[in-house]
């Protein structure tokens, strides 16, 4: 595992990969990218193609056992897993991204490799979605829940954070956990962000070198204020980290919004 870097490709599953809700959650607006040519289509990742802006469905190695996942009270909570050596059809790769942090209560902690499942050839957002739904999840048995109602943080993380921006993602981040955020991927990615920064004190300029993470915070956001009323500085806030990430990567606001689909997670 020390060999990986950003943008390695796997067309078998190498280790033991986890998806929370696998069969049960639609695509979200950030697993792909329409084809701005004909929006029929997804945009689609050939071997000659490089990592660089690449959508795929998340997906996460767990380092730890057994690995924690984001629940809630009286949540019925599935995670799948493709067993490694999994052979992915030639239409999907398997993408390396980057390592997670996880806390949790408890001071229980989750190393993660995070990775995705991109499409290697021309097909439907329905076609890619099935696709990865007929991979061979098998039910995960070796997880706790975590119950995390509220997200784990301790008084000195924000210590020696030097940039405000990055403040501000913390409190933004904390806050939608808290008392919005409902789908379970995004929970594990706000989790590894305030992990991220409570840990490394990074810059906003490390947050732009790192532009996966960009992409979930700037998704996470734009979803938030879209579909939720915060008040005038949480507003502030946002859009002041919209506005930046917007200013370097040019994302289409559209392509966040458009296509959202809700979660379809059955309850308990």
């Amino acid at each position: 595992m020390e060999d990986l870097t950003k943008g390695m490709r796997f067309n078998k599953i190498p280790w033991e990969a986890h998806r929370i809700n696998a069969l049960h959650q639609g695509l979200l607006p950030q697993d792909y990218k329409l084809d701005k040519l004909d929006e029929r289509y997804i945009m689609y990742y050939p071997e000659e193609v490089s990592c660089k802006n690449i959508r795929g469905v998340s997906c996460f190695v767990p380092l730890d056992t057994p690995h924690n996942v984001p629940a809630q009270s009286h949540e019925k909570l599935s995670c799948f897993f493709l067993s490694g050596n999994t052979q992915l059809p030639s239409e999907l790769i398997f993408i390396y991204t980057h390592k997670m942090v996880l806390r949790f209560p408890s001071n229980r902690r989750q190393n993660a490799l995070h990775f995705l499942i991109a499409p290697t050839r021309r097909m439907t957002r329905e076609d890619y979605e099935q696709a990865v739904k007929n991979l061979n999840w098998n039910v995960c048995e070796m997880k706790a829940f975590a119950e995390s109602n509220k997200l784990v943080n301790f008084d000195e993380d924000l210590d020696n954070v030097e940039d405000f921006r990055m403040v501000e993602l913390y409190w933004l981040m904390e806050y939608f956990y808290e008392n919005k955020a409902n789908l379970y991927m995004d929970r594990l990615h706000m989790i590894d962000v305030t992990t991220w920064i409570a840990q490394t004190k990074p810059k906003f300029d490390d947050l732009l070198n790192q532009e996966f993470r960009s992409y979930i915070v700037f998704n996470i956001l734009l979803r938030m204020d879209s579909h939720t009323q915060s008040d005038v500085t949480t507003q502030t806030y946002i859009w002041d980290i919209l506005g930046e990430l917007n200013d370097v990567f040019k994302w289409n606001e559209s392509n966040f919004l458009d296509d959202y689909l809700p979660d379809t997670t059955p309850r308990a």
